[in-house]
């Protein structure tokens, strides 16, 4: 799980969307606690390839530069499925810290490679501080 969370995490240093779409299954479950309400919904690799194309462009607004797992814990649920959780710490260009965030990530292997196939996250609530902080006048937490 290490290495595929490795990859992950360095497509999004690149920004590299085609690469950050490649971990996840054709079909995917989101959950996402926006701070004021959870939303959940299914995406097609389509559909979710447009919102990983928004999410870069959240990142550029708050000089994204800079992503890692600062802990990983795996719950290995059979030899097809896997239950990871993620602390992730964003960072700007700079390597200064911006915020922190959990996400829990379902993964399931249809052949020899892990696909994630469903999330949960709290980023949006740190993400929308950070970014009324940088407009504020440079203050990011």
């Amino acid at each position: 799980m290490r290495a595929f969370f490795t990859t992950y995490c360095s497509a999004f240093i690149r920004q590299d969307a085609p690469a950050i779409a490649r971990h996840f299954a054709s079909t995917i479950q989101v959950a996402s606690d926006t701070g004021d309400d959870v939303t959940v919904h299914v995406a097609t690799a389509g559909e979710w390839r447009k919102t990983i194309e928004h999410l870069l462009e959240m990142y550029r607004a708050i000089n994204f530069g800079w992503a890692e797992a600062i802990a990983l814990t795996c719950e290995i649920i059979s030899p097809r499925l896997v239950h990871a959780h993620l602390r992730w710490s964003v960072q700007d260009s700079s390597h200064e810290p911006l915020y922190e965030f959990d996400t829990l990530y379902i993964l399931a292997r249809h052949s020899e490679t892990f696909r994630i196939i469903a999330v949960a996250h709290n980023e949006i609530p740190q993400y929308r501080r950070c970014l009324a902080g940088i407009k504020e006048g440079g203050r990011r937490n």
